[in-house]
């Protein structure tokens, strides 16, 4: 199965997108575009217009080469700025009507679980059992 990963982080929006056979990921294309999505959220507790804007010209692209791919299931994510943001549900409302993209805004439990298990997984399969 050929599944496309979309992770809108603070700092940078980054696409995956991978074939999957018997539990083992086959990387087809990694992209990662500074976009600094959480340019100001410490200050006004929302998420900035332009950031928005430029995350979704990324987004915009990054569907182009999964479709392009043949990505049969996309998953769409967002971390720490969105989780902080006061207008977060405007912006998976708006990744949804420009995108038809269902973004969930990860808690920090599980983004953390989820950046140690990225950085890992290839390295360590012993490490697999202690996550």
């Amino acid at each position: 199965m050929r599944v496309a990963v979309v992770d809108m982080g603070t700092n940078s929006t980054r696409l995956l997108v991978g074939e999957i056979e018997d539990g083992r990921v086959r990387e087809l294309e990694r992209r990662s575009r500074v976009t600094r999505l959480g340019r100001g959220v410490d200050l006004s507790a929302q998420l900035c217009t332009d950031a928005i804007d430029e995350v979704c010209a990324v987004v915009r692209e990054y569907i182009e080469v999964y479709e392009g791919l043949g990505a049969e299931h996309v998953i769409a994510i967002a971390t720490s700025a969105v989780r902080d943001a006061a207008n977060a549900d405007a912006f998976v409302a708006e990744l949804r009507e420009r995108f038809m993209l269902d973004a969930r805004i990860l808690d920090g439990e599980e983004e953390a679980r989820l950046t140690y298990r990225g950085a890992t997984w290839d390295r360590f399969s012993e490490i697999e059992t202690l996550v």
